[in-house]
């Protein structure tokens, strides 16, 4: 029995009619929108409600001109739609394939039946009708579209190729689309919300780990000052390729080794590399590129702790952890402190006895890459006999062996100096700051005196920030480079606390020693202001601390030079006890103890004088210089920084002058600002004390003002003739002054010629004259 509509008088069809028609029968009706249901996954979520409006609007005036496809109410439905329903309602009997905007429509616009095609279709057929319909259409977002295709796939089992053919959409297109629903949650939301489109979303989708992919949209959404993405599109993909992807060619373990994680497989059958998805990443170069960094760096490890674990078996030790640190404290560094590799030519010449107890297996703390390295010497020693193999192979060449092996022992004797200059300036200032920190603590120094207050002062100006996070970071106990929790530790500190942090600032300032680069070597500044001033204060004998050190190392070198020569000493093979066939060579005499610490301490006197116009020690200085360092104990007589004086030595032109003392020196001299704002470097010995210091001013007389500079920025200058010293190379010279360095009388002078590029070089007002 046919039924029709009160409202309008239209045939209804009953559903149970329809279902017992032929899979492919097609039937035209009018349906009330009671009887109507949803899918329960629509491919479209989002509905522009404007949009929408106005869509219903243009129902109410013409009415639906196209009608919806809906399919009879399939029987897994029918729980759902029952207790779904409002009270009153009748039960639905059908289910929209396509046209749920349309449905929506027609019940904004107060419709009470809407034309329908009703086709007998099961769960698979209704699945890609609604879903091929759907995705032609325009306004499909991006995940929609995703969602559909996988859809499709669950639920007709239709492989992703044959979608494309099925939409007119290339096979890799599909393959993009997808991907992105392997999006996580954060990511997801900003392409559904429009934060990054669609382009930028796959680049990230392809990323399989949720870290890595949180790291690349925090890059993809950078803005520039115009409010832009400060990366392009090509720019943001590079980022991708060199931060996340990760070439299997530059691998250190055996990319097909199942056994290093077992979980992972092998590299070459793993679908997370590129030339497993070639649609996918058509865009990458190559095929043996991993996506998995995380999975990557787990395998390197467990081939580097295999490594590790095979060479403790033999013997060898391991250097990793914060001992591996301490060789290569950057990333980028591409030497060891002490150490070199052990290459292949190295390894031939090298016998068993001279890598025994040497040869060690280093584990990169970077990038875990265990490598074998020895030490400096022996590496000089094996490049020695390589060289003496060629030589003999061809005596042409014994010659410029000659002069190579005299240029190495003058590096080789360079690099040592240097070595013996920092050792001693770090051991002898951490021997003093190991005296001075507990007596910090223990609350000795109640006031800052004048000199540690100037301390502070240059830290603030930055003029000589020896002081930096760094030394704040040690004395907090928190870790380097975080400036948000080193503010917040900073404000944290109890007010009675306050003080002894600034004073272990300052003293942990001091115990890296400034280092320059004069006329081809490395020069260690002996001084420590604040090191100096709390040992002052504390009558600490700082003299006796670095000769203590001093000892030590004379002491340390003798015992490595005579076990050296022992071991020098031995025969080739004498290690296994086997004899050497070859003719031994003549032995070298051994050195005895005396000519040993003679050697040694005529480097540590080396060290002391430094070059010429370098700063030196204080613990072999004379006693003129000694009574400087340590003035301002009080005695009357001895001079110290803020005195007045006046100079008393006729040889000198500043005789007669007046000053005030405005630095100590080193080997005895003074630094004396006179009262014609003129300066001067002179010897305790050629000055007379005035007046003392009384902080913050001299007791002479009124404040004085701060001298100022006898040149001005920009005018031009000539170096005077006839100097010695670091200046010499430059007089005559003439150049443009650029900047006062602050905290001292040096100038930074750009000595180039016009139109040329800069040369520039700081050097002592003194040498300076003006040109008219």
């Amino acid at each position: 029995m046919t039924e029709f509509a009160a409202a309008d008088g239209a045939a209804l069809v009953d559903a149970t009619e329809v279902q017992a028609q032929a899979p492919d029968a097609r039937t035209f009706a009018d349906l009330e929108l009671e009887l109507i249901v949803e899918r329960r996954y629509q491919p479209r979520t989002i509905f522009d409600a404007d949009a929408l409006q106005e869509l219903a609007n243009d129902i109410a005036r013409r009415g639906v001109l196209q009608p919806i496809l809906v399919r009879p109410l399939p029987a897994d439905r029918l729980q759902d739609t029952f207790e779904n329903r409002p009270p009153g309602q009748r039960l639905p009997e059908f289910e929209i394939v396509a046209g749920a905007r349309r449905f929506r429509a027609s019940r904004l616009a107060g419709l009470k039946s809407i034309p329908v095609l009703i086709r007998a279709l099961d769960d698979q057929q209704a699945a890609e009708a609604c879903l091929v319909e759907n995705l032609q259409r325009e306004g499909l977002t991006e995940l929609e579209e995703a969602e559909g295709y996988a859809e499709l796939v669950e639920t007709t089992g239709v492989a992703k190729e044959e979608i494309g053919a099925k939409i007119h959409k290339s096979r890799s297109y599909v393959y993009g689309r997808m991907k992105l629903l392997d999006l996580t949650v954060v990511p997801r939301e900003a392409l559904r919300t429009g934060e990054i489109d669609a382009s930028r979303a796959l680049l990230i989708a392809r990323i399989p780990n949720e870290k890595l992919q949180m790291d690349a949209l925090k890059e993809a959404t950078q803005k520039d000052h115009q409010g832009s993405p400060r990366l392009s599109y090509r720019a943001f993909q590079a980022w991708v390729q060199q931060n996340v992807m990760l070439k299997l060619a530059t691998a250190i373990f055996p990319i097909d080794d199942v056994t290093l994680v077992p979980a992972a497989g092998t590299c070459p059958a793993c679908p997370k590399r590129t030339g497993a998805s070639p649609d996918l990443f058509s865009d990458v170069d190559g095929p043996d590129v991993c996506t998995d960094p995380p999975c990557f760096q787990e395998k390197r490890a467990a081939h580097s702790a295999r490594l590790a674990d095979q060479a403790r078996a033999r013997g060898v030790e391991v250097i990793e952890g914060k001992e591996a640190l301490e060789l290569k404290p950057h990333q980028w560094a591409n030497w060891l402190h002490g150490y070199s590799d052990l290459t292949g030519d190295l390894r031939e010449v090298l016998s068993e006895r001279d890598l025994k107890g040497k040869l060690k297996l280093f584990i990169d703390p970077h990038t875990q890459e265990a490598r074998e390295i020895i030490p400096d010497d022996l590496e000089t020693k094996g490049r020695h006999k390589i060289a003496e193999k060629a030589a003999k192979a061809d005596p042409s060449v014994a010659k410029e062996l000659k002069k190579d092996l005299e240029r190495q022992a003058e590096f080789d004797a360079a690099r040592e100096k240097r070595k013996l200059a920092e050792e001693y300036q770090e051991r002898w200032r951490a021997a003093a700051a190991n005296q001075i920190r507990p007596r910090i603590l223990a609350g000795e120094i109640t006031t800052l005196s004048a000199q540690l207050l100037r301390r502070v002062l240059l830290e603030i100006s930055t003029t000589d920030a020896r002081c930096n996070s760094e030394s704040l970071a040690d004395v907090l106990g928190i870790p380097p480079y975080d400036e948000a929790l080193l503010a917040s530790s900073v404000r944290s500190i109890d007010d009675t606390e306050v003080g002894f942090a600034l004073l272990r600032v300052l003293l942990e300032g001091d115990l890296d020693p400034p280092v320059d680069y004069v006329e081809g070597e490395h020069v260690y500044d002996d001084s420590a202001p604040a090191i100096e001033e709390f040992a002052r204060l504390l009558s600490i004998d700082l003299q006796g601390v670095k000769a203590e050190i001093q000892e030590q190392i004379r002491a340390e070198r003798a015992a490595n030079a005579f076990a050296a020569d022992d071991l020098a000493a031995q025969p080739e093979g004498s290690a296994k006890g086997k004899k050497s066939k070859a003719r031994p060579a003549a032995p070298a005499k051994k050195p005895s103890k005396e000519e040993v610490q003679a050697s040694i301490a005529t480097a540590m006197q080396e060290l002391d004088a430094g070059p010429e116009g370098a700063v030196v020690g204080v613990a072999d200085a004379s006693p003129e210089t000694t009574a400087v360092a340590t003035a301002g104990a009080g005695a009357d007589g001895e001079i110290s920084v803020s005195d007045r004086v006046a100079v008393s030595d006729a040889k000198y032109s500043q005789h007669g002058k007046q000053g005030t003392v405005t630095r100590l020196e080193a080997k005895g001299r003074l630094r004396i600002t006179f009262d014609d704002e003129s300066d001067a470097v002179l010897p305790a010995g050629a000055l007379t004390l005035v007046a003392k210091s009384l902080w913050p001013f001299p007791d002479s007389g009124t404040p004085r003002p701060l001298a100022k500079p006898q040149f001005e920025a920009g005018q031009r200058v000539r170096v005077r003739g006839a100097l010695s010293g670091y200046a010499a190379e430059y007089h005559d010279k003439e150049g443009t002054l650029k900047n006062l360095v602050e905290g001292t009388t040096k100038w930074v002078v750009n000595l180039a010629r016009p139109k040329k590029a800069p040369k520039l070089v700081e050097l002592e007002a003194e040498v300076l004259e003006v040109q008219a």
